[in-house]
């Protein structure tokens, strides 16, 4: 190697070949301040200043605020062109939202020429904000009987944790019932609350007091409630099978949702304010009615009516009574023989008749319903009636003639006897039937059974001339319970035994036995 080889080698290593760059822009970012402050709701503006140090010209610069999304909201600006050299400002808006949290947070302000990025640091302060409001959730007006449940609210409208005191106070029209108070801190937008629990509380108007105090600001919020009676009535009545109950207001509308006991079963009154049962079994219904608080007992008498029959030739006579032996009007009457249907009303007393040439003879069933009863059914045999037969009556009159009839003259004519046949039997036969039946109202007591599906009835009726005394009544029969209107009932075994002191002169008892 020569000595010009070796000093180009050396050249080279000392002062190694740099390949040439292209000229780029470069810019500079700057701002009046570095710090900023605000309260959640302001507007910051911060002007920015760009300038090209660079060789080149800038072009499409975008400048913009790099930091924490939630609880701020910013604004972005664009320079078209920036020659070497030269500088422009722009403006910059950073919104501070609500929901901001206090405290210092770190910002940057970036400028971007296509993939080059330049930045300059800044910092916000959010300040602390202290401020709440108050909320007492609870309906104006409750119904007697009912529970009220108060919601008492504290809404912190702060961006920080505010500490302090919260009370209440809850009066009557006669005072004071009930007082709260606490110290405690809510996280910045949350809330705290409590629920003031009041069962049952009597008429009259209520007043809620809430107070607060958080960091010297002092809130006080009021409300009052209600609560009433309506002024309800109710009817309750027997119809067709049905117990009907019914509760309407004082403008005669029906009331729903009014609870109503019935023989221990619990219903509500539907939109139009009725209950309805069904009653299977004559008795006494209880029925309890809760009228906004008010608690009413009442009795719905359900009565069974009874049908007692008799046949006369052609004809079937029908009686319809209740338990005591009184006769109903205005029953429908429905007798099913083999020849068809027929129908009839009773009277005034209970008596219905029927045509057994319409009916049929043989086996017939009555139907008995009332709207205000419940109905009975029974059925009978008819028998056919025997034709009747005229009887053949002979007289024989033996005539004698007497001295009188001897000296007769011719110019009298005889007169024959006449025949009286069977008057004088049948003048005897009612004198007795008279006579028996007289003794027997007068004298003696009259006593009716009769079996209606499982109840048997027996009715016992003191003569009209003398009262009873020391009355007694057996009947071997398998009961599950027995009643009487009057006297002691008892059951021993398969036997039933009825007593009673005395009965006045036609006074009525009844027995009544369940099977």
């Amino acid at each position: 190697m020569n000595k010009w080889s070796a000093i180009a080698l050396i050249f080279v290593l000392m002062f190694p070949i740099v390949p040439l760059v292209k000229a780029q822009p470069l810019i500079i970012i700057s701002v009046s301040q570095e710090y900023f402050e605000g309260r959640p709701g302001d507007v910051i503006k911060i002007p920015v200043t760009v300038r090209n140090v660079g060789n080149e010209t800038a072009h499409n610069i975008t400048v913009y605020i790099s930091g924490p999304v939630k609880g701020f909201q910013y604004t972005m600006a664009a320079v078209s062109k920036l020659e070497p050299n030269q500088n422009t400002t722009v403006e910059l808006t950073i919104y501070i939202k609500d929901d901001a949290r206090a405290g210092t947070y770190d910002l940057k302000i970036v400028g971007r020429v296509g993939a080059l990025l330049f930045e300059k640091p800044i910092k916000v302060r959010v300040l602390t904000v202290i401020d709440y409001k108050l909320d007492i959730q609870v309906k104006d007006r409750y119904l007697y009987g009912t529970d009220v449940e108060a919601t008492l609210i504290v809404k912190s409208l702060s961006n920080g944790v505010i500490v302090g005191t919260i009370s209440y106070e809850l009066y009557s029209e006669e005072g004071l019932l009930k007082r709260n108070s606490w110290v405690t801190y809510i996280n910045p937008q949350d809330k705290w609350s409590y629920t003031l629990f009041l069962p049952k509380p009597d008429v009259g108007k209520y007043t809620i007091i809430l107070r607060a105090e958080f960091s010297g600001i002092t809130k006080t919020l009021t409300k009052s409630f209600v609560v009433y009676r309506r002024n309800l009535t109710y009817e309750a009545y027997f119809e067709n099978g049905i117990i009907y109950v019914r509760v309407i207001d004082k403008e005669g509308n029906g009331v729903k949702d009014v609870p109503v006991e019935i023989e221990g079963v619990l219903f509500k009154t539907d939109p139009y304010g009725i209950v309805k049962y069904e009653a299977k079994e004559p008795g006494v219904y209880k029925i309890k009615l809760n009228l906004d608080g008010k608690i009413i007992e009442t009795f719905v008498e359900v009565k069974k009516l009874f049908v007692n029959w008799e046949q006369k030739n052609e004809t079937l006579i029908l009686y319809t009574r209740d338990a005591s032996g009184k006769g109903i009007s205005n029953v429908s009457i429905e007798a099913i023989g083999p020849n068809g249907r027929v129908y009839a009303v009773t009277d005034e007393n209970g008596r219905a008749e029927i045509s057994l040439n319409e009916t049929g003879y043989g086996l017939i069933t009555v139907k008995a319903e009332s709207s205000r009863y419940i109905g009975a059914e029974i059925s009978i045999t008819a028998e056919k009636p025997k034709p009747r037969e005229t009887p053949t009556i002979t007289i024989t009159t033996t005539r004698t003639p007497t001295p009188i009839q001897l000296n007769m003259t011719s110019t009298q004519t005889e007169q024959p006897k006449r025949g009286y046949g069977y008057l004088p039997i049948i003048f005897v036969i009612s004198a007795v039937l008279f006579g028996t039946t007289s003794y027997v109202a007068f004298f003696m007591p009259i006593i009716l059974e009769e079996q209606l599906d499982k109840y048997y009835f027996v009715k016992v009726k003191a003569p009209k001339l003398r009262g009873i005394k020391n009355f007694r009544y057996e009947k071997v029969i398998n009961a599950v319970d027995a009643r009487a209107t009057k006297g002691k009932v008892s059951i021993d075994g398969n036997k039933v035994v009825w007593e009673i002191g005395e009965l006045e002169p036609e006074e009525e008892a009844f027995l009544q036995v369940l099977l």
